[in-house]
């Protein structure tokens, strides 16, 4: 059950963001703007602005913001709805709950996907399904261990499925709603082992399978759906929040079973994108709730090329966050084989962590072979064009101790024929993101030609964000020369690639636009452009989450 939009505004009118922030940090309040320590990085000055009038904060360090719910989201790590509801109590303010059309779609779908997960549950727990048990045994998991992690069954013939679920009124339409057939309307779990996929409220939202046969893969997660989404939603086991809270870090591993094998091992705070490489999305759902952030992937080239590939993706995120590689003894390929070994001495292992990017250069210097030192250097100039300046800095550092090079040699070698090399490479980049804007302007020029300019309500807002776009629009407009009205009419689109264009288009000069706003701003004076600035960060989320 979802609280009405009304009684949410009414309780921002009511509600003082200065009553969260200064009982959380330290900060001053003038009349209703005020500044204070981010709680969200670590400072020493002030840089984080906040204002009454509109409920609003925005940090200048890390670029964290947003609305007074956001705010409490991220001090007390919790969902919005119950960020609102922590409001709501410390102004004794009593809130309207309601049933929308949608929330009451996605609850209906939770519930019967809960009932679904309760069947395969029961599964488990029959004869029939000897051949998952004796599996699972020789995995070091035994009864208990199934019934705490709710482990479940699918039986190679799905016909008492359906029929279970016929008893319980789902239909065929919505048995393919939550996700349990491929796009071919085949059932995807069968013959295998169902791990339950929760959200943070503990709720089944899809499942993970493990094949008991070699016919096809032997890993599977739900399909798409509207209450699972593959690139935002993690594998844990039910302790997770409370022992990331507990032990101030997340461990995050590959598979099901190292997210078992962890917590059989005395570690709940274990999370896995189950089987599928770590989105920006997932590390940003993580980064709610701790900054201390361990990587446990397979001892294997594939597991070390996943490591890496988290540099890439990390300052992508809203928040700075400290990544860490958690190193197994080389004959393991994994935790789960740690585990199922007998081993146990996983606290010594954790204490020993290294540095992400540490990690990353031993490896890139094992790759190239440490004799041959311009090779080394030339493979990390393309790693740095990931790294933060002061991580290029203390990543240089640390090159030339592994290398016996000093610093300064180093980074005179970085900077040597900079134009050909470092600069070239941003430069085929950009060259290539304008080359894909140009491509997206096209495809949205032409349909306005092709429905008469007139614009629906995506196209609106793009017109408002960008003027470089609607100064196009109107020069096109005004004056249609004919040669260049037949260039957009032969250019052929489908309706899907339209409305990407337009999105990616839209989120293409929201960045340009936020950054304009930002330069104008006074960080001492003036937060009048904060609303507008929050404005279009909120469109920028909203539209991401559309792609």
């Amino acid at each position: 059950m979802g609280i009405s939009k009304q009684s949410i505004e009414d309780l921002k009118g009511r509600a003082k963001i200065s009553d969260f922030i200064l009982s959380s940090t330290t900060g001053k309040l003038r009349g209703n703007k005020g500044m204070a320590l981010c709680p969200f990085h670590g400072e020493k000055t002030a840089s984080m602005s906040f204002t009454d009038e509109d409920n609003l904060f925005h940090c200048f360090g890390c670029k964290e913001g947003g609305d007074i719910f956001k705010y409490i989201q991220l001090i007390h790590n919790v969902e919005f709805q119950e960020s609102v509801e922590i409001a709501a109590d410390k102004y004794s303010f009593n809130l309207s709950y309601t049933d929308s059309k949608f929330e009451t779609n996605q609850k209906f779908l939770v519930e019967k996907i809960k009932k679904i997960s309760e069947f395969f549950v029961k599964n488990m727990n029959e004869v029939k399904s000897n051949e998952a048990i004796n599996y699972l045994k020789e995995r070091n998991l035994d009864g208990e261990d199934i019934k705490n992690f709710k482990l479940g069954f699918a039986e190679k013939d799905e016909k008492k499925l359906i029929e279970y679920c016929k008893s319980i009124d789902i239909t065929d339409n919505e048995f393919k709603r939550l996700g349990l057939f491929s796009e071919k309307g085949n059932f995807l779990f069968k013959n295998k082992i169902i791990f339950p996929i929760t959200n943070f409220r503990s709720e089944v939202v899809g499942f993970g399978g493990r094949a008991l046969d070699d016919f096809g893969p032997k890993y599977l997660n739900s399909s798409e759906s509207s209450i699972y989404k593959k690139n935002r939603t993690l594998f844990f086991l039910p302790d997770f929040l409370k022992d990331v809270k507990k032990n101030k870090f997340a461990i995050i591993v590959e598979g099901y079973f190292d997210v078992i094998a962890f917590n059989k091992l005395g570690y709940n705070n274990v999370a896995s994108p189950s089987g599928t490489a770590l989105t920006i999305q997932q590390l940003n759902q993580i980064s709610k709730y701790t900054d201390e952030i361990y990587l446990c992937f397979d001892n294997d080239e594939a597991g070390i090329k996943a490591t890496k590939r988290v540099v890439e993706i990390k300052n992508n995120i809203s928040k700075d966050i400290n990544l860490y590689c958690i190193l197994l003894p080389e004959k393991f390929k994994d935790i789960s084989e740690y585990y199922e070994s007998g081993e146990q001495d996983i606290n010594n292992i954790i204490s020993q962590k290294r540095d992400l990017i540490e990690f990353c250069i031993d490896n890139l210097i094992i790759e190239q072979g440490e004799s041959n030192k311009k090779k080394v250097f030339i493979a990390f100039k393309e790693f740095s064009n990931y790294l933060s300046p002061l991580e290029k800095d203390l990543s240089i550092e640390y090159l030339g101790k592994k290398l016996g090079i000093n610093k300064e040699t180093l980074n005179s070698e970085l900077s040597f024929k900079d134009e050909l090399v470092t600069t070239t490479h941003y430069k085929e980049e950009s060259e290539k993101t304008n080359k894909h804007i140009e491509t997206f302007k096209d495809i949205f020029i032409s349909s306005l030609i092709k429905n008469d300019f007139e614009l629906n309500e995506k196209s609106k807002e793009l017109i408002e964000v960008s003027s470089e776009i609607d100064k196009e629009v109107n020069k096109i407009k005004d004056n249609q020369n004919s040669n260049e009205l037949e260039k957009y009419q032969n250019i052929s689109y489908s309706e899907d690639q339209l409305d990407e264009a337009i999105v990616r288009l839209i989120l293409f000069y929201s960045e340009i636009k936020i950054q304009d706003l930002i330069d104008k701003i006074d960080l001492s004076k003036d937060v009048s452009l904060f609303p507008k600035v929050e404005e279009i960060k909120k469109k920028i989320e909203f539209y991401q989450n559309t792609l």
